[in-house]
């Protein structure tokens, strides 16, 4: 478990699942046999090897030196039993639902290599940079970006310099030519080529590690995973003092027991949650969809309650890491500027969301539709387990 804290409190959290449980974990990439086309849901089964097996939607499918511009047709016409295919974990199989389908892995064949910086597509063709990028060197420096396939340019990249961009592009670049090589050595038999990043790979990634103030490891095979990745990643990190060993100030102390990370834990499990000026959010997951309630409490008034719950909404989607269909029940609003205001704090609130948290507004019974992209479980599944 790795936690972001922000403030001297937990902002966010990356959970991997208890030992001994097996599930191909999200950015995992596998040479997939093809088992079964199923022309009602426009999928395919993908033998993923040992025992595991994923679910291949026809949108994510995508033919080797196909147009991306171009009509899709139907899984049958689009892929055929017993076809080997190069995959990716789009997301994790929801492990405790009814629909056998969803509780295999979503897949996609449109792959990518992540890195800090950048992300390789080696399908692709063009660059994307993020909107939240405005130094005009590093856009210049990345429109440029050369050798086949294309690029994401995410907006840790503001802090980096160009030698460490070009490293990092030769870098994901050779890393593809490995997975290509592993490829080949399987041939014929279904199994992992690429391992997805762990709970601490992901926050270091997400967030960019350049980001940190600090970083602690809670021990020393901690510390060395950690470190292995910076010197694959971010030399300079790996031997940088911001990287650090808890050391416990008393005691048998750990280094959740700092921040109050283990409190913080305890209170998710929980379904309502207070806020400081009074308010409270009411969260009720159910099989669709996730419900928050606003409750004014003792809160000023409307306006401040949910100017305060907006903010709150986006921490606990990231705490509890919260997915799909998100519907969160303010306070009525009485004026249109009062119902814009709401909504530019909660957009302002998930901008920064890697999980591409999108707010769509309010509907006509006045409730804010939010949703936000699965990768991984979601700490309850997790705790489940």
């Amino acid at each position: 478990m790795a936690a972001v804290v922000k403030d001297g409190v937990p902002d966010d959290l990356y959970v991997d699942p208890p030992a001994g449980v097996t599930q191909p974990r999200w950015g995992a990439l596998y040479l997939g046999k093809v088992t079964k086309i199923d022309t009602k849901l426009q999928a395919a089964l993908v033998d993923l090897g040992g025992g595991l097996t994923g679910f291949l939607p026809a949108k994510h499918v995508r033919l080797a030196g196909a147009d991306e511009s171009e009509t899709r047709s139907g899984i049958a016409e689009l892929l055929k039993g017993g076809q080997m295919v190069l995959v990716q974990v789009k997301s994790e199989g929801r492990t405790g639902s009814a629909n056998e389908n969803e509780k295999m892995p979503r897949l996609t064949m449109k792959v990518y290599i992540s890195g800090q910086f950048l992300s390789y597509t080696p399908a692709a063709k063009q660059v994307t940079i993020s909107h939240k990028i405005e130094n005009e060197e590093i856009l210049a420096l990345t429109a440029r970006l050369k050798g086949a396939g294309g690029w994401i340019v995410r907006s840790p990249i503001e802090k980096a310099s160009g030698e460490e961009i070009e490293a990092e592009a030769k870098h994901l670049q050779d890393e593809w030519q490995g997975i290509l090589d592993a490829q080949e050595k399987r041939g014929e038999k279904p199994g992992l080529l690429k391992d997805g990043p762990d709970a601490v790979a992901r926050a270091l990634t997400d967030y960019g590690a350049a980001a940190f103030e600090h970083i602690y490891a809670g021990d020393k095979k901690i510390l060395g995973l950690i470190t292995d990745w910076c010197a694959e990643h971010m030399p300079a990190l790996a031997t940088s003092k911001r990287l650090r060993l808890f050391k416990p100030e008393q005691g048998a102390q750990k280094l959740f027991d700092t921040h109050d990370v283990y409190g913080a834990l305890d209170a998710l499990k929980e379904n309502v949650v207070p806020l400081d000026g009074g308010a409270s959010l009411v969260i009720e997951p159910t099989t669709a969809l996730t419900i928050i309630d606003v409750n004014q409490g003792s809160a000023a008034s409307h306006a401040a309650a949910n100017l305060e719950a907006a903010p709150a909404i986006a921490r606990q989607c990231r705490l509890r890491n919260l997915s799909g269909v998100i519907l969160a029940d303010f306070i009525n609003t009485d004026t249109k500027d009062e119902r814009n205001r709401l909504l530019e704090a909660l957009e302002a609130a998930v901008g920064r969301d890697e999980a591409n948290t999108q707010v769509h507004g309010f509907t006509r019974l006045g409730i804010v539709e939010v949703t936000r992209r699965r990768r991984t479980a979601s700490l309850a599944e997790n705790l489940a387990k």
